[in-house]
């Protein structure tokens, strides 16, 4: 697992490595996250089952239920989510307007194990990125 720190810290300092709408640096992270946690963690988070409504509200709740991760987990994992949620930061005041209408707050949310949490934003930002893509 150490090799692949080395990598993503090395990766980190020259830049985006994606399209300037989609850069792949909080893929990497989130991957990283659940390659480390694995199943180790029983946890549950609030995991926002549709992802259509209110997206960037719900970007903000996946970013405000990853500081649990980093919480329960500890330095080894704080990193790695501290980047993530930065990544995420920029990735959704680009991609994404606040909601229209009444959105439900995090804990509105159903609670999930984390594993079920991590891969919800990931597909969440598959998403993001496919509906962002340049058309051929």
């Amino acid at each position: 697992m150490w090799p692949l720190w080395t990598i993503l810290l090395l990766v980190w300092p020259l830049g985006g490595l994606g399209s300037p709408l989609c850069p792949r640096e909080p893929f990497y992270f989130l991957v990283a996250i659940m390659k480390m946690l694995g199943n180790k963690n029983d946890g549950t988070l609030y995991t926002p089952d549709d992802l259509s409504v209110c997206p960037a509200e719900t970007l903000g709740c996946f970013r405000l239920e990853l500081s649990v991760i980093q919480f329960e987990e500890g330095r080894s994992m704080g990193i790695a989510v501290f980047r993530l949620q930065r990544l995420l930061d920029a990735l959704g005041s680009r991609l994404w307007v606040t909601g229209q209408g009444p959105c439900p707050p995090c804990e509105g949310h159903p609670q999930r194990p984390v594993p079920l949490f991590l891969a919800k934003l990931l597909e969440l930002l598959q998403g993001a990125c496919a509906r962002h893509l340049p058309s051929a």
